[in-house]
């Protein structure tokens, strides 16, 4: 496996920071760039040395995962994609040697030389996608919490804590503070104050 060296394609090809490769639609790599040599290619060093055939090396690299990405994503290359005659596009989930999760988004484009549909040469683009995956995933959680407080909300009828979804009993603050970006700041209302210190009630009853 080696990089391309044709001028025209290095000017596009190279100096992206996409991590690119070309196959042929035995699934060998033919080539590759420099961003795929030292991204998702250079994290699986060991396997990747081993494979210069794409789903061979998605089916190591899925041996070392946590979870089903890969082996789910060459499955799914195997059966659908021979001929390349259409782009397709598929998020992955990699846990990394060092135990980070990294997402990549990666499309398969048909690379035609004329108008016919079918090519034995494909373009495969890996973008690194994580930090939007992230961002997902916070706001689902986020989303998540918001809903809690559209249901029915146990409330203590004499101190008026509130029951959580933990089962655990904790002031109103305390649970609004956890559930919503709210921050509270302290006051009495004129009720209180009426009921407290009836001595000021004289002051309020000027305001209105």
């Amino acid at each position: 496996m080696r990089p391309i060296t044709s001028d025209l394609e290095s000017l596009s090809f190279q100096a992206t920071k996409h991590q690119l490769i070309i196959i042929d639609h035995q699934w060998m790599i033919r080539s590759c760039n420099r961003a795929w040599q030292h991204g998702l290619h250079k994290l699986f060093l060991h396997a990747a040395s081993r494979h210069n055939h794409y789903l061979h090396l998605m089916e190591a690299w899925a041996a070392q995962q946590k979870n089903h990405y890969p082996t789910k994503f060459a499955r799914y290359l195997r059966h659908n994609v021979v001929p390349f005659n259409k782009t397709h596009t598929y998020d992955i989930s990699v846990t990394t040697p060092h135990n980070e999760e990294k997402w990549f988004r990666v499309e398969l484009t048909p690379l035609q030389d004329g108008p016919a549909l079918d090519t034995d040469l494909a373009l495969v683009a890996h973008t690194d996608i994580t930090e939007q995956k992230q961002t997902e995933l916070q706001l689902r959680q986020a989303l998540t919490e918001a809903r809690t407080l559209h249901g029915l909300l146990p409330i203590c009828a004499v101190c008026k804590h509130i029951k959580d979804e933990s089962d655990e009993w904790s002031s109103v603050e305390h649970y609004l503070e956890k559930h919503t970006s709210a921050e509270f700041t302290h006051d009495i209302c004129p009720e209180c104050i009426r009921e407290l210190y009836p001595q000021y009630s004289s002051i309020l009853d000027q305001h209105h």
